[in-house]
């Protein structure tokens, strides 16, 4: 399924990514969504948001629908747009 992702702010040049699609299988979290972004983009790009298997303590990550806050472990589905941004 595709996944559309956004890297807001200075996260952006942190990632080296500002918007992208990714490809990801059905059941794909976001932790799924970041690795086929650092496949596209390179592994700089999950080492900007993420920590290990986790969310870096810096690092937002909101559904656009609902702009509802997830962890690495949530699950995404087809259509969704996931959006990538430091902490306030």
């Amino acid at each position: 399924m595709d996944v559309a992702v956004e890297v807001l702010g200075s996260l952006a040049a942190r990632t080296g990514v500002h918007r992208i699609r990714v490809g990801v299988p059905e059941d794909a979290t976001v932790e799924d969504v970041v690795h086929a972004l650092a496949d596209r983009c390179g592994g700089h790009a999950a080492l900007g948001v993420l920590d290990g298997e986790r969310l870096r303590a810096d690092t937002v990550v909101v559904r656009a629908a609902g702009n509802n806050t997830l962890t690495a472990s949530s699950r995404v589905v087809t259509g969704d747009t996931v959006r990538f941004r430091l902490a306030a």
